[in-house]
């Protein structure tokens, strides 16, 4: 931004305290859009270097699902292979389907019970108090 000219400081002079708070008002307005251009530029930053950060942990997710897929996948051979036989791995496999299922099957019926559970109680009780103190108080016009 340009520094003001001596013509400026005259003109606003010259105008008097209508000049002065108009300077005034225009320098807190430059300032303002210095600061807004700034953050404007800091938040597109942030928002790339949290978007890297998001797809690294994506990948690593990913990377660590299939890693679980994979395990899985060895431990039904393994276990097929000490049990013997040629179709063991089938029901092996069923097996630990099954135990998955019923894990989820577990982990849902608790996700259910924590959604039912109250939130903002308190601030849901403060609220209510206030619509009460209103109707108690509230004057007719």
């Amino acid at each position: 931004m340009p520094d003001p000219t001596t013509e400026n400081f005259r003109a606003t002079e010259a105008a008097g305290i209508f000049g002065h708070l108009t300077a005034l008002l225009s320098a807190k307005l430059a300032y303002l859009r210095a600061r807004l251009e700034l953050v404007g530029l800091e938040g597109r930053e942030a928002a790339v270097h949290y978007g890297v950060i998001l797809a690294l942990a994506l990948g690593g997710l990913i990377v660590l699902v299939f890693g679980y897929f994979f395990l899985v996948i060895a431990l039904v051979f393994l276990v097929a292979h000490l049990l013997g036989g040629a179709t063991a791995w089938i029901w092996v496999t069923l097996g630990a389907a099954l135990l998955h299922f019923l894990a989820a099957a577990v982990l849902l019926v608790v996700a259910k019970a924590r959604l039912g559970a109250p939130m903002f109680t308190e601030s849901l009780h403060e609220l209510k108090q206030d619509q009460e103190w209103l109707k108690t108080n509230a004057k007719p016009n």
